[in-house]
Order: structure tokens, then C-alpha cells, then sequence
């Protein structure tokens, strides 16, 4: 791996952005907060904030999780698809209780609604 690629790699939300590159442009998958995702992990019910093809930040105070920790769910979207299934990683927690998760594998009915809202 390059030298460049080392250094796109270990940037991360919150960290200074190399000059006339911000953290949008960088994303590989648009971001959609119009079209709220319904999240069920265990039993309980969450609302997306915004989400790609690569995961998801949800509004979760009731959530209790970590970094780097496994979680696996289902995905409701509004005219999209009636339901989906996913596992993930969580990347972050913030103390507001918002949570990022990172897509690890996602059932193929959400992954091709969620494919279709991207354009």
C-alpha cells in the first residue's frame, strides 16, 4: 500500500483534512438523511439520522454498546423495502448517544432498495 493511500486511511472524522480535500468529497457512498432507515436491534426500535451503502448513524441512548463490537439487526425503510436484515460494527458512540455503524454484510432486498435510493 502507498504511501498516499496509508495516509487517507488514518484520517478520520474530526481529524485536520488534507488541503482542497474535505471529509464529504471522500466519502465513497452518499449520505441520505431525507429518507429515515427504522433500525431493530434486539427489541428495540431506532430512526436513522443519515445513511450510505456503508452504514448508518442512529440516534440510540437506549443502545448499549462499544466501539469495534458486533451488532445484528433488521432494516424497515419507508417504501423501500418492507424489511432486510444486517450485521455491522460499530465505529463510534458519542455521549449524546448517537451511534455509527459500519456495514459488514447486508441481506440482498435492502441492499438493492437501498442501491435504488442512492441515485
Amino acid at each position: 500500500m502507498g504511501l498516499l493511500n496509508t495516509l487517507r486511511q488514518s484520517i478520520r472524522p474530526g481529524s485536520p483534512e488534507p488541503k482542497g480535500e474535505s471529509f464529504e468529497e471522500r466519502r465513497r457512498h452518499r449520505r441520505i438523511q431525507n429518507v429515515k432507515l427504522t433500525v431493530v436491534i434486539g427489541e428495540q426500535r431506532f430512526k436513522t439520522k443519515d445513511w450510505s451503502l456503508g452504514g448508518m448513524r442512529v440516534q440510540a441512548p437506549g443502545l448499549s454498546v462499544k466501539s469495534n463490537e458486533q451488532v445484528v439487526g433488521k432494516l424497515n425503510g419507508p417504501g423501500l423495502f418492507d424489511r432486510g436484515t444486517f450485521e455491522g460494527m460499530v465505529s463510534w458512540v458519542s455521549e449524546t448517544g448517537e451511534v455509527g455503524i459500519r456495514f459488514v454484510a447486508v441481506s440482498r432486498e435492502s441492499f438493492l432498495a437501498m442501491s435504488a435510493a442512492q441515485k
